[in-house]
C-alpha cells in the first residue's frame, strides 16, 4: 500500500477516543470511590442497553413486506424491483439465522462482558494515547469509562482531529492519484470492487491466476469469488486464510493493473499482485 498503509491504518484507529467523553471535574484526582460508583453507573447502564435489545424482535428489524423506492421518490421498474426483493431476502434469511443464534439475555453474562470490554478498552487506552496526555490522566480506569478532566478532553480531542485529518489527507490523495491515472476510463471491474469486511475462505492458484475465496456475510457485495487473471503475487506477508478485507489501492501496471490490499488477520497483512484483468462469481 503506498497511502492506506498499515502505518495509515493504525493512525486511523486513533480518531475516535474523543467521541463518548464527558467532562468531569472528580476525573481530575485519583478517587478510588469514584471510581467504583461510575464503574456500577456505567455497568447498569450496559446491562439496561443489552435487556432492551434483546426484547426487539426479528420483523421490527427485517419486516415481511418488501418496499423500495429510488433516493429520488421514483419506483423501480419491474426487473430491478425483482432484484432487489430477490436480494433482500436472500439477506434477510441469513440475518434470521444469525438473530436466531443470538443467546437471551444474561445479566451475569453482560456483566462479564461489560467488565471484559472494559479491561479492553483501559489496555488500548495505554497502548494508543501518547505519553504527554497519559501523564495527566488521573485515573486511566476513570478514562476508560468516558469521563476526563476539561484539559485531558481538550488535548485528547485535539489528538484524534490531528489523526483524522492526516488519514483523511493520505485517503484524498490516493483517489486524486487514482482519478489522475484511470481519468474517465476505469476498469470495468472496479464496478464491483468493493470487499470491505469480507472474511476470506481460501486463496490459490489456478494455473496462471490467483483464485480469492470470500466469506462475504459481513461485507457490502455478493461477489463470493474474485478471480486475479495472469497474476503474479509481489508481496503477501502471511497466509490469507481467514483474514479481513480492508482497505485496497489500484494502480495502472503494463497493459494491467496492480493492486494493493491491506488485511487484517492476527496482524495487518499487506497483499500486491499484478493483474491483467478481475472476473468475479
Amino acid at each position: 500500500m503506498k497511502y492506506m498503509t498499515k502505518e495509515w491504518y493504525e493512525t486511523m484507529q486513533k480518531t475516535s477516543f474523543h467521541l463518548l467523553l464527558k467532562v468531569s471535574k472528580k476525573a481530575e484526582t485519583f478517587s478510588e470511590d469514584y471510581f467504583k460508583k461510575l464503574y456500577k453507573s456505567e455497568e447498569k447502564a450496559w446491562l439496561q442497553l443489552h435487556e432492551d435489545a434483546s426484547k426487539v424482535k426479528f420483523e421490527d428489524i427485517f419486516p415481511e413486506e418488501f418496499h423500495f423506492v429510488n433516493i429520488d421518490g421514483t419506483p423501480l421498474d419491474s426487473s430491478e424491483y425483482e432484484e432487489a426483493k430477490r436480494k433482500y431476502f436472500e439477506m434477510r434469511e441469513q440475518a434470521r439465522l444469525n438473530f436466531m443464534n443470538i443467546p437471551a439475555f444474561d445479566p451475569e453474562r453482560e456483566k462479564e462482558n461489560f467488565k471484559q470490554t472494559f479491561l479492553i478498552n483501559v489496555e488500548r487506552l495505554k497502548k494508543s494515547l501518547p505519553d504527554k496526555i497519559l501523564q495527566k490522566v488521573a485515573d486511566i480506569r476513570v478514562l476508560a469509562l468516558n469521563r476526563a478532566s476539561a484539559n485531558v478532553k481538550k488535548e485528547i480531542t485535539a489528538y484524534c482531529k490531528a489523526n483524522k485529518k492526516a488519514a483523511e489527507k493520505a485517503m484524498k490523495t490516493y483517489w486524486k492519484e487514482y482519478k489522475k491515472n484511470f481519468k474517465d476510463n476505469e476498469p470495468a471491474f472496479t464496478e464491483k470492487f468493493n470487499f470491505h469486511d469480507c472474511k476470506i475462505i481460501s486463496c490459490r492458484k489456478r494455473g496462471n491466476d490467483v483464485v480469492i475465496t470470500l466469506d462475504n456475510s459481513g461485507g457490502f457485495t455478493d461477489v463470493k469469488q474474485i478471480i486475479f487473471k495472469n497474476c503474479s503475487i509481489l508481496k503477501q506477508d502471511a497466509p490469507l486464510h481467514g483474514a479481513i478485507w480492508l482497505y485496497d489501492e489500484i494502480y495502472k501496471s503494463g497493459s494491467g493493473y496492480e493492486i494493493h490490499v491491506l488485511l487484517l488477520k492476527k496482524k495487518l497483512i499487506d497483499f500486491i499482485v499484478t493483474t491483467a484483468d478481475v472476473k468475479y462469481k
